[in-house]
C-alpha cells in the first residue's frame, strides 16, 4: 500500500475493470497504448536490420544490447527528471532526441563501434511512456477509499497494454521486414514514437515536477525490497532478449523467418490474457507468491522452448512462456506502487523498467553469441535458466515482506 492510503484502501472493494478504464478516459487509453508500440517494434526491427546489413546474429544481438543498455542507463535519468521538471518537458526532449538517433541508424553505413554508439543513443532517449503512465494511475488512484484494488487493477490493464504491443510490435516487424524491407519496419517506429510519444507526453494528465520546497525533504527509498523486483525484472527481461534472438535464429534455420514476428508474438498474446485475469485473483495470493508461481513456469516453457522444432511447437511453447510474464510483471509494479513513497513514483517505475531493459540487452547478447558458437538451442536454454532466478526472486520476496 502506498504510504498516503488510507485505511480504508486495504478493506474496499475492489472497483471493476469498467470503473478503472473509465476513469481517465479514451483518449490517455489510445495514447498509452500506442506510445508504447515503438519501443516493442525496436529490438526485433533493430536485430533484424543489422542482421541482415551485416550478416551475423551475433552482430545483430551486440546492436540490440547496445539499445538496451542505453535505455538502462538513460531510465533512471529519464524519470529522475520527470520527476523533478514534469513528463511534458521530459518527453518532448527525449523524442527529439531519439528520432534523430533512429534516423540516422536507418540512413546511414555505420561501422561497428559507431552504430553501437547510436543505437545507445536510441535506447538512451526512450520516453519511458510506460512508467510515466503507471505513476499517472497512482496519481489518480491517490486518496480513493479502493486505492489498493484500483492500483492493481490499473497495473494489470498497463501489463495488457504492454503484452498487446507485444503482440503487435513483432509481427508488425517480421511481416513488413520479410514482406518489403528490414527497414521499412523501423521507419514505421520513427513515426509512431513521433506522434505518439508526443501526444501522450502532452495529455492532460501528465504530472509536473516536485514543488522545490520539498527538494531536500525527498522521503526514504526501502532500497533492499526494491532490489529483488528489480532481480526478478531483469530476469524476466532476460527471457524477452533471449527468446527474441534464438527465435529469429531457429526459424531462420528452417526457413521460416516470415514467421518469427508472429511465433514471438504468440507468446504475448497468452502474457495479454493472463494480465487481464490477474485482476480475478483474490488480494489473499500475495504477489510475491505469484511472482515465485509464474518463475516455476518459465523455467519450464524454456525447456519446451528449446527442444521445439518446428514453427507450431516454438509458437506452443512462446504461448506457455507468454502466461507466466503477465503475473510477474503486474506484481512487481504493483508491490513497487505500495512500497515506494509518492516522491519516488517515476523514478521506482522507472527504474524496474530499466531493469528489465537491463535484462533484454543480457539475453540478446549472450543467446547472440550462443546462436553463433552453439547453435539456437543453447539460445533458448538461457530463458530457462532466467525463469530460475525469477522463482528464487518471489522467493526472496515473499521472506522479506514484513
Amino acid at each position: 500500500m502506498s504510504p498516503t492510503a488510507s485505511p480504508a484502501a486495504v478493506t474496499a472493494a475492489a472497483p471493476s475493470l469498467h470503473t478503472v478504464v473509465a476513469t481517465p478516459g479514451a483518449a490517455f487509453l489510445t495514447l498509452d497504448a500506442a506510445a508504447r508500440l515503438p519501443t516493442a517494434m525496436l529490438p526485433l526491427g533493430t536485430l533484424l536490420l543489422v542482421a541482415e546489413r551485416s550478416g551475423s546474429y551475433g552482430t545483430g544481438g551486440l546492436a540490440v544490447a547496445a539499445l538496451s543498455l542505453g535505455a538502462a542507463a538513460g531510465g533512471p535519468l529519464v524519470g529522475a527528471l520527470a520527476d523533478r521538471v514534469g513528463q511534458r518537458t521530459v518527453a518532448v526532449g527525449a523524442t527529439a532526441l531519439q528520432a534523430s538517433a533512429l534516423v540516422t541508424l536507418l540512413v546511414a553505413a555505420l561501422p561497428l563501434p559507431a552504430l553501437l554508439a547510436v543505437g545507445a543513443v536510441v535506447g538512451l532517449a526512450n520516453p519511458q511512456m510506460g512508467a510515466m503512465a503507471r505513476t499517472r494511475w497512482s496519481s489518480m488512484a491517490r486518496g480513493r477509499a479502493d486505492e489498493r484494488g484500483f492500483v492493481s487493477s490499473a497495473m494489470a490493464v498497463e501489463g495488457a497494454l504492454d503484452e498487446v504491443s507485444f503482440v503487435l510490435g513483432p509481427v508488425l516487424v517480421g511481416t513488413l521486414a520479410a514482406l518489403v524491407s528490414p527497414a521499412t519496419p523501423l521507419w514505421l517506429a520513427l513515426g509512431l514514437a513521433v506522434v505518439a510519444h508526443l501526444g501522450f507526453g502532452l495529455h492532460a494528465s501528465a504530472l509536473p515536477g516536485r514543488a522545490r520546497t520539498t527538494e531536500t525533504h525527498r522521503s526514504a527509498l526501502p532500497v533492499a525490497r526494491l532490489a529483488v523486483l528489480l532481480v526478478g525484472l531483469g530476469a524476466v527481461g532476460v527471457v524477452f532478449g533471449a527468446s527474441q534472438t534464438g527465435l529469429a535464429a531457429r526459424l531462420a534455420l528452417t526457413g521460416d523467418d516470415a514467421l518469427t514476428g508472429l511465433v514471438y508474438g504468440l507468446g504475448a498474446v497468452g502474457s495479454a490474457v493472463t494480465a487481464l485475469l490477474t485482476t480475478r485473483l483474490p488480494e489473499r495470493v500475495p504477489h510475491e507468491l505469484r511472482i515465485a508461481v509464474s518463475g516455476g513456469a518459465m523455467a519450464l516453457a524454456g525447456l519446451l522452448l528449446s527442444v521445439a522444432a518446428s514453427p507450431v511447437a516454438l509458437a506452443g511453447a512462446m504461448l506457455l512462456m507468454g502466461t507466466a510474464l503477465a503475473p510477474t510483471l503486474i506484481s512487481a509494479y504493483a508491490l513497487a506502487e505500495r512500497i515506494a513513497p509518492p516522491d519516488w513514483a517515476t523514478t521506482t517505475m522507472t527504474a524496474l523498467s530499466t531493469a528489465n531493459v537491463v535484462g533484454v540487452a543480457a539475453g540478446a547478447a549472450l543467446a547472440g553469441g550462443l546462436v553463433d558458437g552453439a547453435g539456437p538451442t543453447a539460445a533458448l536454454l538461457v530463458t530457462s535458466a532466467a525463469g530460475l532466478v525469477v522463482l528464487g526472486a518471489g522467493l526472496v520476496a515473499r521472506r522479506t515482506t514484513p
